[in-house]
């Protein structure tokens, strides 16, 4: 074997860094092959060789991980071999090198030891198989497309790889296992179980933009879930008749909180107290301290309309931010194009000056070199006619002082050209560098008027929002006229005096259901369901919460070869997207379209390993990519054509997202390295460190630069796409492997390994609540 061979280097590299080997070692691995028994029958190839192989060798001898040229993957690239060679020899398995590589002779020894594919040496018994298969000829034959049958998943198998939050910040979703659980964000409660979603472990979730699909996926299949409001119960059955509060404990509160208290109820513990006061407000007490837990305000409309508002605050800030972000690089290259300039302009005067001197120089030089071939003429001329040996040597002489008259006319014109091209190549300079300037000028005028527009729309919608947020006029309250808790304590409801009827979450004071009739009413009470009824002449009801049944499966024969590990619903909601792949073979990404559930569009290999995780640009007309091959890649849609393609990560790409202005991509890798990247200029925009183990997941943080990640080294982390640190939640109880936010960033929501969802106040990092199994 040739001694410069992969399987010689590697296995040379390992000795250097062992002690001396025994000298029986390969004899008794040879004695223990020459015992086993070889089977009689001809070998099929990949029913008895490749599985082996791919456990212990193909990981690293594939078409994507080609360890010295060598692929392994059929007996065809076996023959064609690598850097050494052929790796078998047909019908002479003697002279194959791959079998003298497992036997560990010929100063070669594979799988090398402590390798990260966890490979093992074959055993004696895979060693005969390997030998008999080769010298029966190394015949290929057919791969079977076998059926995967999924064992059932044991009970402590339960990580959460996935979260997803739907739009509105109302749900939150995340897999356990094969399941699937639904939370109320607004009641902090369990909305939905969904068991049994899957045959095998969920790795991706996604909320469509209007909230009404739940995308999952998992091994070789991606599944859809429609949310549909619960079916009432007809007639509804009532939840028992709640406490009430007596008027020593009611005037208590009204004297504590300076209110006069027109309806109220108590929670089925006694604990708190809901009051409707005159001043059109709904508050939640805590009765043993009379302190004020919350107050509920407002109409589903105006949440809504609060929500709009504080996003484009969010937004308008965003594009303040870059555009100065902007006005500042633009300044910095006008300094550098000064410089420049000031360094044109002094080379203009240089050579100015010093051109007409140069230019003097010329007309002696020429009248010398005119004179000189005057006197050559008139010597040629005379030689000619009297062949005097006396004129051939003056001649000389003239000729001569002729080549010098030449050079230093060449050296004069010369001089003049230089100094001539020199203030052209300046005065070039100079106009460039002033239409740069130029053009700066109007993108910083471009910028700055963009600046002002920004600020302009933030401003009106903070003066709006500012508005919204104040307390009603005298003419314009409403009064509630009675008010109830939910069964579990979990809603809070109120009648108001022109019929409508609301219901917030009293964990979060958001309110989660509206209802109105033009007859006022004045009974309200709970059912059992969790919705409310309020009656008189005309009965209206809110609706329970909404359920999600299954509306597709996605599993088309064939298009998934392994696990689907991302899905993503496009911004108009018309798509979904995929990313799979098989591993070390394989990245492919596929399209389907959400009213029929075919598929649209396939790309095939776009990565060289699976795809871990995708995410539409806020347009709609771009997708990234990240792979386990260790690069980003973003394409265009329409084309399929690659627009960027991003390296720099040193090991598999685990989450990208992108920010809401579409101007900048994070992404987050198994190397524990986030970085940034520049869209517009198609660079690295910031290599952010500081974590010690894989980063698992990264979302941006609502219409901000702030980023959430979660990691294996326990963390939850936000930071800024420029690196900036705001803030870590450390100490966790496992490997975090998927976190995301609200919407409007003001929650954090993370789970790992332990099973546990867990919700954060991101301003402060106070956790909230905590979701088991």
């Amino acid at each position: 074997m040739n001694g410069e061979g992969f399987y010689a280097r590697r296995f040379h590299a390992y000795l250097a860094t062992q002690p001396p080997a025994s000298p029986v070692k390969a004899s008794f691995f040879i004695a223990l092959l020459l015992t086993t028994p070889m089977p009689a029958a001809d070998l099929d190839f990949y029913r008895d060789v490749y599985p082996f192989l791919k456990t212990n060798c193909i990981s690293c001898h594939n078409k994507t991980t080609t360890k010295a040229d060598l692929n392994m993957e059929t007996p065809e690239l076996m023959i064609r071999g690598g850097e050494s060679g052929a790796s078998i020899v047909p019908g002479k398995s003697a002279e194959s090198l791959v079998v003298a590589a497992s036997l560990h002779t010929q100063d070669m020894e594979m799988p090398p030891p402590n390798n990260k594919s966890g490979a093992v040496n074959l055993t004696p018994a895979e060693i005969a198989i390997l030998r008999q298969w080769i010298d029966q000829g190394a015949k290929s034959s057919r791969q079977e497309q076998r059926n995967v049958v999924l064992k059932s998943i044991s009970a402590s198998v339960d990580p959460i790889y996935s979260i997803a939050i739907s739009p509105d910040g109302r749900f939150a979703a995340c897999g356990r296992s094969n399941d699937i659980f639904i939370y109320d964000l607004a009641t902090r409660t369990l909305a939905m179980r969904l068991d049994d979603a899957h045959r095998a472990l969920v790795h991706s979730l996604a909320f469509s933009p209007d909230g009404a699909r739940l995308a999952s996926g998992s091994f070789r299949e991606v599944k859809l879930w429609r949310m549909q409001p619960a079916k009432a119960a007809n007639p509804a059955i009532p939840s028992p008749a709640p406490k009430s509060a007596d008027a020593a404990l009611l005037q208590k509160i009204s004297a504590a909180a300076k209110i006069t208290i027109l309806s109220h109820a108590l929670s089925a513990d006694a604990k708190t107290a809901l009051i409707g006061c005159s001043d059109g407000s709904v508050r939640l007490f805590d009765i043993g301290s009379m302190k004020l837990l919350r107050e509920l305000r407002g109409s589903m409309a105006t949440q809504e309309q609060i929500a709009t508002l504080e996003r484009t605050i969010a937004v308008q800030t965003l594009e303040q931010a870059f555009q100065k972000s902007e006005i500042t690089r633009i300044e910095a290259q006008d300094k550098a194009l000064d410089v420049l300039l000031g360094k044109a302009k002094d080379a203009i005067t240089a050579m100015q000056k010093v051109l007409p001197e140069k230019q003097k120089l010329v007309k002696p030089s020429s009248d010398a070199l005119s004179a000189a071939q005057k006197v050559v003429d008139d010597l040629s001329a005379k030689l000619a006619a009297a062949k005097d040996t006396t004129v051939e040597k003056d001649l000389k002489a003239a000729q001569d002082k002729l080549i010098t008259a030449k050079m230093s006319e060449t050296s004069a014109l010369a001089a003049v050209s230089a100094a001539e091209s020199n203030v052209k190549d300046a005065e070039d300079d100079l106009k460039r560098i002033t239409a740069s300037k130029a053009q700066n000028a109007k993108a910083i005028q471009a910028a700055t008027a963009a600046i002002s527009s920004a600020k302009a729309a933030q401003d009106k919608a903070s003066a709006v929002l500012t508005a919204l947020k104040q307390p009603a006029t005298a003419k314009t309250i409403l009064k509630a006229t009675a008010v109830s808790f939910s069964a579990e304590a979990g809603k809070a409801a109120a009648l108001f005096e022109d019929g409508t009827l609301r219901v917030w979450g009293t964990a979060t004071g958001k309110i989660i259901a509206e209802s109105r009739t033009a007859t006022p009413t004045t009974t309200l009470a709970p059912n059992t369901d969790g919705s409310f009824a309020a009656t008189q002449a005309v009965s209206i009801r809110t609706a329970a919460a909404p359920q999600w049944s299954l509306e597709r499966t996605l599993d088309e024969k064939g298009l998934f070869a392994d696990r689907v590990n991302a899905v993503c619903f496009s911004p108009d909601g018309k798509t979904l997207a995929t990313g799979s792949g098989e591993l070390s073979r394989s990245g492919d990404i596929a399209f389907f379209d959400l009213v029929t559930g075919k598929v649209t569009r396939t790309w095939k290999e776009k990565h060289s390993d699976s795809v871990l995780c995708i995410d539409f640009s806020p347009d709609g007309r771009h997708l990234a990519s990240g792979a386990a091959d260790k690069t980003v890649k973003v394409t265009e849609i329409a084309s399929g054509k690659q627009v960027h393609l991003f390296e720099g990560h040193t090991h598999h790409i685990t989450s990208v997202c992108y920010r809401s202005d579409g101007r900048v991509l994070a992404s987050a890798g198994a190397d524990g390295v986030v970085s940034t990247w520049d869209l517009i200029i198609g660079e690295r925009k910031k290599k952010i460190e500081g974590w010690t183990k894989e980063v698992t997941s990264l979302r941006y943080m609502g219409a901000t630069n702030q980023i959430v990640t979660s990691s294996g080294d326990n963390k939850i982390r936000i930071i800024t796409d420029d690196g900036g640190d705001i803030r870590s939640i450390a100490d966790l109880p496992d490997f975090m492997q998927a976190a995301t936010s609200t919407p409007d960033g003001a929650t954090l929501l993370a789970g790992g390994e332990d099973s546990i969802l867990r919700l954060w106040d991101s301003s402060n990092g106070k956790e909230l609540i905590t979701f088991g199994k």
